[in-house]
């Protein structure tokens, strides 16, 4: 039964990304903040830093089991195509932070890392699970989310992403 589920899980991630890429970007209509990158540009330092790149927008904690699972994979991720204009935020939603320092400095990862203790930023994406990801385009549109983390899922969602960093190059 545990296997019947996994299999119905994947297949319905696969049917919606081969959606969302074969789409014209135009038929991505706006519902929320996570539609558009602009929600997490407000939080970084340099809000142009994301302009024209394909970015993985990452919300955790340092309690979630499966957020720690992902960061190696992300830090791979990122350095695989990190020169391709592909950018990661990893958005840390512990109210404290001592524990998610702890775990970032045994991690080290080499991609952006902010802090939303108060909630708001997750509050406006809605966020029903941990971890939870967006990926966004060149276009700044939301091209798929992702709840939770699973490794039989990192290499479509690796393709996915090498698939966007295609379509265009960096401005």
């Amino acid at each position: 039964m545990a296997d019947y589920a996994l299999h119905v899980r994947v297949a319905r991630f696969f049917i919606s990304a081969s959606l969302i890429l074969t789409a014209p970007a135009t038929t991505i209509q706006a519902k929320n903040t996570a539609d558009s990158i602009s929600a997490i540009q407000t939080i970084l330092p340099d809000s142009t830093s994301l302009d024209g790149k394909v970015v993985y927008v990452d919300f955790w904690a340092s309690w979630c089991v499966p957020c720690r699972h992902s960061f190696p994979w992300m830090q791979g991720l990122y350095e695989k195509y990190h020169q391709k204009g592909f950018e990661i935020v990893a958005v840390g939603v512990d109210k404290d932070h001592k524990a998610a320092l702890k775990f970032l400095e045994d991690i080290k990862p080499a991609f952006s890392v902010v802090f939303d203790s108060t909630g708001e930023i997750a509050k406006r994406y809605g966020l029903e699970a941990m971890p939870t990801s967006f990926v966004y385009g060149r276009d700044g549109r939301l091209v798929i989310q992702n709840r939770g983390f699973h490794q039989e899922e990192a290499d479509s969602l690796d393709a996915i992403i090498g698939q966007l960093l295609n379509k265009g190059k960096t401005k």
